[in-house]
């Protein structure tokens, strides 16, 4: 027989006896064993447990830096989409503005990459510097096109003041019905070619001159000496140095006289609904008169027009303007764009 004692701390509690006899004994030292190995395990494999519950905190720590940076990262690169598109703005203005004085203009401009894909980790910030790098070049030549640009501009300040450039009634005021370029007649529903673009608004609203110039005719086309040009009701054509023209149709009110001169902006008449109109409307043309040529040659007047963004801007500027030979209706007699 084998006697275990068990003696507690406090002298008053009594002694605990057991008795084991010796074939039991093998059998309690076989239970305590695997006791012994689990605290032998515990007691090995303590620091690695230690280690392994640092580098979670420190796992823990690198994925929330990581998400912040990614955060970062993202509002970076929003902005940087920002920039790439005010960028892309203002090399259409520059492009659209070299277009109509005639100036120099570059075809080189660095592409940028405005609308990529985000992409996770690594590959989205190796993208935001590329396009980073694309856009500081891009900007730097088009600081450069800009000067140029503004060379141009303060040696031709004539130029400059009469170009037409601005829309001939208020923005926000008239909805475009009817584009440069070919259409159906609203009148014999047959093909024709439309030399300018058709502006609807209120009747009485004022329309301006569009740059400075001299006011080549005012009022209305005899139906004998020109029948489509009669069809315009009260008109006025407004010459431009630089050999531009431009045409207003449809007037309501002619507020200004043949030989006066006036600045950009200044106002020439009202819209209305005279001539062959189907609603109170401008008709606006812009005419060009080309190098060694004496015609004046229809223009999309919406190129023309810098203080008001068309749908398709950029496409228009990729067609160009100018109106195909034979498809429009030279000026008559009564205008003298000289």
């Amino acid at each position: 027989m084998y006697e275990i004692q068990l003696h507690p701390a406090n002298i008053r509690k009594q002694v605990r006896y057991y008795f084991l006899s010796r074939r039991a004994f093998p059998w309690l030292l076989g239970a305590l064993a695997p006791l012994a190995l689990v605290v032998l395990a515990g007691v090995v494999l303590l620091p690695f447990s230690l280690r392994t519950l640092l580098l979670s905190d420190e796992l823990r720590g690198l994925h929330q830096q990581n998400r912040l940076q990614l955060n970062v990262l993202a509002k970076r690169t929003a902005a940087l989409t920002r920039v790439e598109r005010d960028v892309e703005a203002a090399r259409t203005r520059q492009r659209q503005m070299s277009l109509i004085l005639g100036a120099p203009q570059s075809s080189s401009m660095p592409e940028g990459v405005i609308g990529a894909g985000p992409e996770p980790g690594f590959a989205q910030a190796a993208q935001a510097l590329r396009r980073g790098l694309a856009l500081d070049a891009a900007s730097r030549q088009l600081v450069t096109l800009s000067g140029e640009l503004a060379r141009f501009a303060a040696a031709n300040r004539e130029l400059t003041a009469s170009v037409p450039s601005i829309c001939p009634i208020p923005i926000g005021s008239f909805v475009l019905t009817s584009p440069f370029g070919d259409r159906l007649s609203p009148f014999t529903n047959a093909a024709d070619f439309h030399a300018g673009i058709d502006l609807a608004a209120r009747e009485g609203t004022p329309v301006v001159a569009a740059g400075g110039g001299r006011v080549a005719f005012a009022g209305s086309f005899p139906l004998r000496r020109h029948t489509r040009w009669w069809r315009y009701g009260k008109m006025v054509v407004l010459s431009h140095h630089g050999g531009y023209l431009t045409v207003y149709g449809h007037l309501e009110s002619i507020t200004v006289r043949r030989g006066q001169q006036l600045r950009r902006g200044e106002r020439l008449g009202t819209v209305g609904n005279t001539g062959w109109s189907t609603s109170p409307h401008l008709h606006y043309e812009v005419r060009v008169i080309r190098e060694k040529r004496d015609e004046a040659e229809p223009a999309d007047p919406r190129i023309f027009i810098l203080n008001y963004q068309w749908k398709g801007h950029e496409a228009l500027l990729d067609r160009g303007y100018a109106a195909p030979p034979g498809a429009f209706d030279p000026l008559p007699g009564l205008v003298d764009p000289r």
